[in-house]
């Protein structure tokens, strides 16, 4: 008799999304499009920022491949022409035109010294899967799959490269945005009701009582974790202070009666509400109240004007790689909050749960409670989530670029490309429509997210499982 086997939570759900047919094409697109971003070099036969001014290739139109030979109509190795710039005597616009006097082969793993790259920073290497070689690339022969830019630059290149960037900037902002969302989500769910004290009153008598029992290592561990807190409600209450005091020096600079009046009221109000919490009451919160109100805050502010805003805030002349990463925490700090109110819920939930009742009456500690047992139970949602957060990043990235406040040259992206199709005007449409081709990256790679995303909740949703 054959033993049954029972399936895990997680081979369930695989067995489902593999039934999903637009799921599985998507992580295959996915898949490729990845691998392609992290071997850019490789799949790209020019370095993203080349380009020569003699012979210039501006607007380049894609390269024509022939596979059969034009004399014969035979198969043959893949080539291409030379190709050389004229101006149109009719139009006054430049028109490339073939010449056919030689051909150039087309070869695969060849080598371009002069042009090395690494691989994930680590490897150096100068081998591309395709290229026309040294020899073509002296007497001016080029192959542009996708057409250049207005400098000349393959446009190709400059996608492949543009790929790690833009898929990596969704990848990495979805990350810090779940660390930020199932913490603060966590920490308000479990906490709520908690009041937790972030500065001890200077005089009340509870505060300088110091714990007397246990052994010596547990008194000197207690004596110094007491002593720090009333350190750090010492430096908080004293920076308080300096914060009001500076309020006031600054109320000198209003000429009107009515504005010192309003202000100085206001000061003497938060300077009493100070006082009292520093010299006799404690100063604590709910971390469910502060965690709520501020997603409900971000969630009042428009998301595209408060991107635009905390990218405003900052210089737009920093270092580009600065640039990059100041891109991933604007788009994860904007991100975090819807992931952290349904955090909030389910953690609500999990809390009443018996399971966290038993570990609480073993002696488990409260944070390793919500890392061990509470957390990992909002998985299914988490990945969810992460999939379908990931295109809506890529997007918010892409428009940050195409409105000059994201990745800055010499780095490229699918935005920062579109950007400069638009700089080109309507002849961007009209007679160079190849430099839209990043518009299609960002479609495909969105709509792929999407389908995964699709396949992911079917497959976690046991009401929809066959």
């Amino acid at each position: 008799m054959a033993e049954l086997r029972s399936e895990t939570f997680f081979q369930s759900a695989w067995r489902q999304f593999r039934r999903h047919r637009l799921a599985m094409i998507g992580g295959g697109i996915l898949l490729v499009l990845y691998v392609i971003a992290a071997f850019a070099g490789f799949f790209s036969p020019y370095d993203p920022n080349f380009y020569t001014l003699s012979p210039s290739f501006r607007y380049a139109p894609p390269t024509r491949i022939y596979l059969r030979d034009p004399e014969t109509g035979k198969l043959t190795r893949p080539f291409v022409y030379k190709v050389k710039r004229e101006l149109d005597l009719e139009t006054f616009t430049d028109r490339y035109v073939e010449d056919r006097s030689k051909r150039y082969p087309i070869y695969f793993f060849v080598r371009t010294p002069d042009q090395p790259y690494t691989i994930f920073k680590i490897f150096r290497t100068d081998i591309r899967l395709f290229g026309l070689g040294e020899e073509a690339t002296q007497e001016g022969a080029r192959i542009f799959l996708l057409g250049t830019d207005n400098f000349g630059r393959d446009l190709w290149s400059r996608m492949v490269y543009g790929a790690q960037v833009s898929l990596t900037v969704g990848f990495l902002s979805v990350l810090l945005a779940m660390m930020l969302g199932l913490f603060l989500g966590g920490l308000a769910g479990y906490y709520q009701g908690t009041r937790i004290a972030i500065a001890r009153p200077l005089l009340a008598p509870e505060s300088w009582r110091f714990p007397a029992r246990g052994g010596l290592g547990r008194r000197v561990l207690a004596y110094f974790l007491h002593g720090l807190a009333l350190l750090l409600s010492f430096v908080f209450w004293a920076g308080l202070a300096v914060m009001l005091a500076y309020g006031y020096w600054m109320l000198r600079d209003y000429s009107g009666a009515f504005e010192r009046v309003v202000f100085g009221v206001l000061m003497l109000a938060a300077a009493a509400w100070a006082l009292s919490h520093a010299l006799w009451r404690p100063l604590s919160f709910d971390p469910d109240d502060l965690v709520m109100r501020l997603v409900e805050i971000m969630a009042a502010i428009p998301f595209l004007f408060l991107l635009i805003t905390l990218r405003a805030a900052f210089p737009m002349e920093m270092d580009p790689l600065a640039t990059f990463y100041l891109v991933v925490a604007i788009l994860a700090i904007v991100g975090w909050g819807g992931l952290a109110r349904v955090i909030r819920g389910m953690v609500l939930s999990l809390r009443e749960m018996d399971f966290v009742t038993a570990a609480k009456a073993l002696g488990v500690p409260e944070l390793w409670i919500i890392l061990r047992h509470i957390l990992p139970a909002t998985a299914s949602y988490t990945i969810v989530y992460a999939s379908l957060a990931i295109p809506s990043f890529i997007l918010a990235e892409s428009g940050l670029s195409f409105l000059g406040l994201g990745i800055t040259e010499p780095y490229t992206s699918w935005g920062l490309l579109l950007k400069a199709a638009q700089d080109g005007g309507f002849a961007s449409f009209s007679d160079r429509p190849w430099v839209l081709a990043p518009g299609f990256a960002i479609f495909l790679a969105v709509l792929t997210w999407n389908f995964v995303g699709d396949g992911l909740r079917d497959a976690f949703d046991p009401r929809r499982r066959r």
